[in-house]
Formats: structure tokens, sequence, C-alpha cells
């Protein structure tokens, strides 16, 4: 059987590996292109057999979600920062922008959902106390990025001032005092102070909907609801490639609120799926591995259908549904519970999340690192000063845990 199983992954693994150095026209040696197959290969079925013993075993190791989160978390940096963009690297670029780190943030959405449904069982409010937990921490460094905010604003100064000029002087007042409040408001609901703090209100929202939801129907309708929400999402990927009649509809809505990346069709879905699985008292893995391998090639070729059509964004692949759920069930699985913990993984991903667009903005501000700089100094340089400020504030919230820091 063993055999059976070995011949049936390298032979998948084979016709995936060919068809991808044909559809990016990869020129690879015959040898390489052996040893690539089986190598991959060899490493898929040593690790599936990890796997099946830990999962027999029922024996979870949940650190390594931690240390998920933190790969995660520095792949979003270098996301945000796209230090390969305009070099003599765009396959890099194209590689880590629409491809790899695409699948950082279902993998947030799910580990929060998944959490959530395992502490429930001993504290059914624990989705409030979560959410009043994360709200002063949200508004806390929204204020925290006002001030890049408006030092934007300030720097397309005369692109604003184009639109103010269309409006009646004797509007100014009654706009000021109703429409910046309310600017700010939808901000902090919908979008987030600043590009990346979206995801606070999206985890919010999407964890008081699953509590409203499960008082009276059940989980798995919403997970289907929220699936076909995620596929109206999906379509800021794939507008180029979508029908003129639909397209000539949905862009009513991206006029209005430009992107689908929220907790509607975004964020719902993958917190939702991490909960239903967090509900499972256990979780199949055969053959996670494998199919988790499956999973990324489709990501892939995903990637490169979609790499000259016309998109409005590529936050939503489809093909990071799969690869979400076997990379989080063979994470788990994939070795034995640590018998002591060293590294703060958990507190390093949240305060990476959130301090490195403040990095990068200065960085770039004072012209420390530009479009110039060699792409390997601007990651060292952005992670390093990241990671100083991380266990800075890591040190201080052990001190001061009542401050929302």
């Amino acid at each position: 059987m063993r055999n059976k199983n070995a011949f049936y992954i390298t032979l998948v693994i084979s016709a995936l590996t060919l068809l991808l150095c044909y559809l990016n026209e990869w020129y690879i040696n015959y040898l390489a292109l052996f040893l690539i197959i089986i190598t991959i290969s060899f490493i898929t079925m040593f690790i599936q057999n990890i796997i099946d013993k830990n999962a027999i075993a029922n024996n979870p190791n949940f650190y390594n979600l931690d240390i998920l989160k933190y790969i995660c978390a520095v792949l979003i940096m270098i996301l945000h920062l796209r230090p390969f963009f305009n070099t003599i690297y765009p396959n890099v670029d194209f590689a880590l922008n629409n491809i790899i780190t695409r699948i950082c943030v279902p993998i947030f959405f799910m580990i929060t959902g998944y959490f959530v449904a395992k502490k429930e069982r001993n504290d059914q409010r624990y989705i409030i106390n979560y959410c009043k937990k994360m709200i002063p921490l949200y508004l806390v460094y929204s204020l925290a990025y006002l001030p890049i905010l408006i030092s934007y604003a300030y720097d397309n100064r005369v692109f604003v001032m184009s639109y103010i000029e269309q409006i009646p002087p004797v509007l100014y007042i009654p706009l000021a005092a109703l429409g910046y409040p309310l600017i700010m408001l939808i901000a902090l609901v919908y979008s987030g102070i600043y590009y990346h703090l979206w995801y606070f209100p999206a985890v919010m929202l999407s964890l008081w909907t699953l509590a409203k939801w499960k008082k009276h129907f059940d989980v798995r309708y919403l997970l289907i609801i929220s699936f076909i929400l995620l596929l109206f999402g999906a379509t800021e990927t794939y507008y180029g490639v979508l029908p003129l009649t639909i397209t000539s509809i949905i862009k009513f809505y991206f006029k209005i609120f430009v992107t689908t990346r929220n907790f509607l069709f975004f964020g719902l879905f993958y917190t939702i799926l991490g909960y239903y699985v967090g509900q499972r008292s256990k979780l199949p893995t055969n053959h996670c591995f494998i199919l988790l391998i499956i999973s990324f090639f489709l990501l892939s070729f995903e990637a490169l259908f979609l790499r000259n059509t016309d998109r409005l964004n590529s936050n939503i692949l489809l093909s990071c549904i799969p690869l979400s759920y076997f990379l989080f069930v063979s994470v788990i699985f994939i070795t034995e519970k640590p018998k002591k913990l060293k590294f703060p993984f958990r507190d390093l991903s949240k305060y990476y999340y959130l301090v490195h667009p403040m990095i990068i903005y200065l960085l770039l501000r004072f012209d420390i690192i530009n479009i110039h700089s060699d792409p390997y100094w601007q990651i060292i340089l952005v992670w390093l000063c990241t990671h100083i400020i991380s266990l800075f504030l890591i040190t201080l919230k052990r001190r001061l845990p009542e401050w929302p820091i």
C-alpha cells in the first residue's frame, strides 16, 4: 500500500511540475527536473507519514500555528514593501505578490476562527470578550497611523484641492462638521485608517455575525452563504475574464466601495471556516500534505492564468481555500508538541503586522531605502527595525498589561 501511495504521489508531482514549467516557460534540463520531482515526492511522503503518526496519536501542536502566523507576518511585510518591484527579478515579485503572500491573511482569519471555537467550549462569552479587548487596540493603532494618513493627504494636496474646489463654498463648514467625522467612521468600520488595519473590523464583524447566526441557525449554512459572498469578492481578481454583462453590474459596487477586501466578501468565509474546523473533535489528515502540494500548484496556475488579465486587485484567489485548509491541518500535526516554548512567535506576529507599515513609511520618507535600494537590504532593514520595535512593545505590554498596545 505504501509503494502504491508513493507511486501516485510521484506521478502527481511529476504532472504538476511539468505543467507548471510549461505554462511559465521555464527551461530546466532533464536531470534537474528529475531531481526536483524526486526531492518533492520524497519530502511529501516523509512529512505525510509524520502527520499521520501524530494524527493517530491525537497529538496536535498548536505552537506550530504561532510559527505559521509569524512566517505569514513576515511575508505580509515583504508584500507591502515589494522590494523586487521594478527590478531585474520580475518573476520573484510576481511569485511573492500574487502567489505566496496571498495565503497569509486567510490563515490569520482561519486561526482566529479556530481558537474561538475551542475557547467557546469553556467561555460562552468569549467572542464578546475577545472583541472588547480588540477594540481599544484597534483604536490606539488607528490613532497612531492617523498622522501618516494626514501626511499623505498633504503630499497630494493638489489632487485633494481639485475635488474641494468643485464644492460650493457655502457647503465647506457643513461638510467639515459632518463629512470628516462620517469619513472617519466609515474608515474605522470598513477600510481601516491605514491600509493594513482593515483586518481588525473584518475580524470583529465576522465574529459578531457568527455570534448572532449560531444562536438561531447551523454554522454550516453560514459557511455556504459566506462562500457565495466570497465568490462575489473574487470578482475584483477575475474582473478581466468576466462577461461584460456581469462587469457592468458589479462596476457600480467598485465605484462606491473600491474593493471587496472586507469582512463580508473576504474575512467572513475564512473566519467561519476556521470556526467550523475548530468545532470538529478530530481533523481528517489522510493525504493532506499531498493535497496541500496540489493546492499550491493550483494557486500557481491560477495566478499565472490571471497574470496578463485586467484585475482590480489580487486579494482573493479561489485556490487559497483548499490551500488554507490543508496547510492549517498539516501544520498542526507536522511536529510533536515542544517540551518548552522559548520564542514568542505569537506576540511577534501580532506586532509585526501592526508596526511594519509605519517602519516602511519612515524608511521611505527619510530616504533610508528607496526603489533603487538592494531588495535584500530593504527586507533585512525593515525586518530588523520591525523586530526591535516589536520586542520593545512586547516588553512594555508585559510590564503594563492593562495598556491597549
